[in-house]
C-alpha cells in the first residue's frame, strides 16, 4: 500500500480491462434538457479500455481510431483540464461558442483526465517511477447518437481508477464523465453517462434514472440505423433548439409520447409502439432537427405502417442524421430500404450490465 492507502497496480494487477456499452435514446432526445423524461436504453455495442503499467512517468494515451498515441506528464493533463474548463466557462458567459470549448479528441481525452483528480493520486501516491499506458477501443459510431464520447471517457476512468487501487462508484463515475460530456455539449442532461455506466433501460429525468425492468425481447422488432455522422454536433444542435424558445406545452407532449412507447413496451404491443415511435417523430421534426434525406426514409418505413425516428441529437445542416431507431418493418424489406438510401442497419440488443471490468490479471 502507499501512503494514502492506495494499492500499487504493480502489487496487484498488471492488466485492467473495462467495457463500457453505448446507448441509444428511444423517447425524449432534446426534450430531457428541459426536465422531461427521456426513456433511453444500453445496447451492445461498447467502449473498451485497456490500462497497464509504463516504464515511465506520465500517462501514454493511445486510440487508433481518433489517431491518439502520445505521452502526457501529469502537469499537461492538468493543465488541459483547466483550459477546457476556462474556454466552457466562457460559453456559458456568452463571450464564446460551444465550437471553442474542445478543438480535437486529444484535448478531450486529457481534459477528461486532468479534471479526474487522477493526477493528483498518480503524482502523489503512484510509484513515481513509472506510469500508465491507457488505449482507448470501441465498435460504436463516432457522432452517430450511441453516446460513444460518454462510453470511452467512463470506460477510461473507470479501469483508469480501478488499476491504481481506488475504483470509483458508479455515482462517481457517473459525475466525472458528466463533467466532460459538458464540455462537448454546453449544458449535458447527464443521460449518456448515466445509461452508459448503469446499462440496462433507464427512465432519466433531472439527473436521476429509474431502472425498468424489461426483457430484452421485447426489442426484437428494433433496428438501429446509421445514416452517416450528423454534420452539426450534439451540442450545435442542442444550442439552436434552445434558442428556438419552444414553449413548455411542447415538451410536455414529448413526456406524454415518452410514455406512451413505456406503457406500450411493457404490454409487449408492437401497434401502440409504433404509434409512439411515429408521433416522437413528429415532434422531432418540428423542432428542425431532422434532415430531408433522413425524413425522406423515415416516410419510407411509415408508408409500410412501421416507424422510424432519430434517436440522438439529429441535425440542423446536411443530410446525415446520425441514428435512427426502425420497429415493426420486416427485415427483409429493411435491408433492401438502407440498401436504397446507403444506409447500414444492425438489430438493437440491449445490454444490462453498464461498466464491466473485464479482467485484472
Amino acid at each position: 500500500m502507499t501512503e494514502s492507502g492506495l494499492s500499487t497496480p504493480s502489487a496487484q494487477y498488471s492488466c485492467t480491462r473495462v467495457r463500457v456499452p453505448g446507448k441509444v435514446i428511444l423517447s425524449g432526445e432534446h426534450a430531457v434538457v428541459y426536465g422531461t423524461p427521456a426513456l433511453a436504453c444500453a445496447i451492445q455495442k461498447y467502449a473498451f479500455a485497456t490500462v497497464t503499467k509504463a516504464n515511465f512517468v506520465g500517462v501514454h494515451l493511445k486510440f487508433l481510431g481518433f489517431d491518439i498515441d502520445q505521452r502526457f506528464s501529469y502537469s499537461n493533463l492538468v493543465d488541459m483540464a483547466q483550459q477546457i474548463q476556462s474556454r466552457h466557462h466562457r460559453y456559458v458567459a456568452g463571450t464564446a461558442p460551444l465550437s471553442a470549448v474542445v478543438s480535437n479528441p486529444v484535448e478531450f481525452f486529457t481534459a477528461a483526465l486532468g479534471a479526474s483528480g487522477l493526477p493528483y493520486l498518480l503524482g502523489n501516491s503512484f510509484d513515481k517511477q513509472s506510469g500508465l499506458i491507457i488505449e482507448l477501443s470501441m465498435d460504436l459510431v463516432a457522432g452517430g447518437g450511441m453516446g460513444s464520447s460518454a462510453a470511452l471517457v467512463a470506460a477510461m476512468l473507470a479501469a483508469v481508477f480501478k488499476h491504481i487501487g481506488a475504483p470509483l462508484t458508479d455515482a462517481e463515475l457517473i459525475a466525472k464523465t458528466t463533467q466532460s460530456e459538458h464540455w462537448q455539449h454546453g449544458r449535458s442532461s447527464g443521460l449518456d453517462p448515466y445509461v452508459c455506466v448503469m446499462g440496462g433501460v433507464q427512465q432519466y429525468q433531472q439527473g436521476t434514472g429509474t431502472s425498468m425492468a424489461f426483457e430484452p425481447k421485447a426489442f426484437n422488432q428494433c433496428f438501429l440505423i446509421t445514416t452517416g455522422r450528423p454534420a452539426s454536433s450534439t451540442g450545435e444542435c442542442v444550442e439552436a433548439v434552445r434558442k428556438s424558445n419552444f414553449p413548455a406545452t411542447l415538451w410536455h407532449q414529448f413526456s406524454t409520447v415518452q410514455q406512451d412507447l413505456l406503457k406500450a413496451i411493457q404490454a409487449e404491443n408492437s401497434a401502440l409502439m409504433v404509434n409512439a415511435i411515429a408521433a416522437n417523430h413528429k415532434l422531432l421534426q418540428h423542432i428542425g432537427v431532422v434532415p430531408e434525406a433522413v425524413a425522406n426514409f423515415v416516410a419510407n418505413v411509415e408508408s409500410s405502417d412501421a416507424a422510424a425516428k432519430v434517436c440522438g441529437a439529429g441535425s440542423i445542416v446536411g443530410d446525415n442524421g446520425g441514428l435512427v431507431l426502425v420497429t415493426g418493418f420486416q427485415f427483409d424489406q429493411l435491408k433492401r430500404l438502407c440498401q436504397q438510401y446507403n444506409y447500414t442497419f444492425q438489430q438493437m440488443i440491449p445490454d444490462m450490465q453498464g461498466v464491466s471490468y473485464l479482467d485484472e490479471l
